[in-house]
């Protein structure tokens, strides 16, 4: 008797020990990512490794789907998305947010900003450019981190040969919002619309757009426009060193175990530098295979470059009178871009 008694307490106590282990099992948590990207762009390639890697690295406990443009939220909104919690992360470029506070705008490099993205890389990861974003993104509940660097834009891909500025006057010209477009609408009378990626193609193919702008050569070549453009003036002189970012919807982030949050900063940065780096070698290649598929390409000569300088300078001058906020940006950057000339005067290559 005292055996049978012994070995239905053992059960008893297994199966309350069973019950406890699966309920102090910690619940995972589940966020939506809606990104900007393509979904056979290297960016959003990388975001499903990104996003596997925190499963893995937490043990399943934060669990992020990823999705490509369009699914959730479409350009701009993403940010109004993240916004009101529709979801908890979205990716995309900080001047498609210019509807928020034109001050967004001026967060990418804009032309003659930072001609290099190690430069912005600086700015942003070592300087004072993710605290600036920061002051925007706030007051709206998100915290904003830069995702990844494409660097100098592609240019403009057409059906019919653009030589120059003259020739874009009262062509309608795909380029993201915010200060790109103003600059490239000023310098060469074309209309400038913002058309969101998945939309591109076929407003290129009825003619709704004559040229078009759409990151670096090997994002404009996952997008599939070679066939159809057969020409292509470089390079983006409105985008030199052009970002992405992550916004985070603040409460979300906030309500994380601090382990979580440290795995997803860690795995935000991993993202960055891989991406950075895959991207720009994917470029490379690119670039020779609109080559080898016949594209014919123009560059900007020095008039058209000078016009562009002149342009940029009235355009930035215009936002640095808008606010307080705008001006310290610009003057940030100015001042940090002056550093990095002085110190690369002594310690720039000198392979060529």
């Amino acid at each position: 008797m005292l055996i049978k008694s012994s070995i239905l307490f053992t059960l008893f106590a297994l199966v309350n020990l069973t019950a406890c282990t699966q309920d102090d099992k910690p619940q995972a948590i589940a966020w939506e990512l809606q990104s900007q990207a393509t979904e056979n762009s290297i960016d959003y390639k990388e975001l499903k490794i990104f996003t596997d890697n925190i499963k893995m690295m937490s043990g399943g406990r934060l669990v992020i789907t990823p999705h490509p443009a369009g699914i959730l939220a479409s350009g701009p909104d993403i940010y109004n998305a993240v916004k009101e919690g529709r979801v908890e992360m979205g990716n995309g470029w900080p001047n498609w947010w210019s509807a928020v506070n034109p001050a967004w705008a001026l967060m990418n490099a804009g032309p003659f900003d930072f001609m290099n993205l190690d430069s912005s890389m600086m700015f942003f990861l070592a300087g004072e450019g993710t605290a600036l974003a920061n002051e925007l993104s706030l007051p709206d509940g998100i915290l904003w981190r830069p995702a990844w660097w494409p660097g100098m834009e592609f240019g403009l891909l057409s059906k019919t040969e653009i030589k120059g500025l003259k020739d874009l006057k009262s062509k309608k010209v795909r380029i993201g919002p915010g200060l790109p477009s103003e600059v490239l609408a000023a310098a060469a009378g074309a209309y400038t619309l913002p058309t969101v990626p998945e939309e591109i193609r076929p407003a290129l193919e009825k003619g709704d757009l004559d040229a078009v702008e759409w990151t670096t050569a090997g994002g404009a070549w996952n997008l599939g426009l070679n066939d159809i453009s057969r020409h292509a003036i470089v390079p983006a002189v409105w985008q030199p060193s052009v970002l992405a970012d992550f916004l985070i919807n603040k409460q979300a982030y906030d309500a994380l175990p601090s382990d979580l949050r440290a795995i997803l900063e860690t795995a935000i940065k991993s993202y960055t530098l891989t991406t950075t780096m895959k991207a720009k070698v994917e470029d490379f290649e690119a670039l020779n295979l609109f080559i080898e598929n016949g594209v014919k390409i123009n560059t900007w000569s020095q008039e058209d470059l000078e016009r562009w300088r002149v342009v940029s300078k009235s355009v930035l001058d215009e936002y640095g009178s808008r606010d307080l906020l705008s001006k310290r940006i610009i003057d940030s950057k100015r001042a940090f871009k002056k550093e990095y000339r002085e110190y690369y005067q002594w310690f720039g290559p000198y392979d060529n």
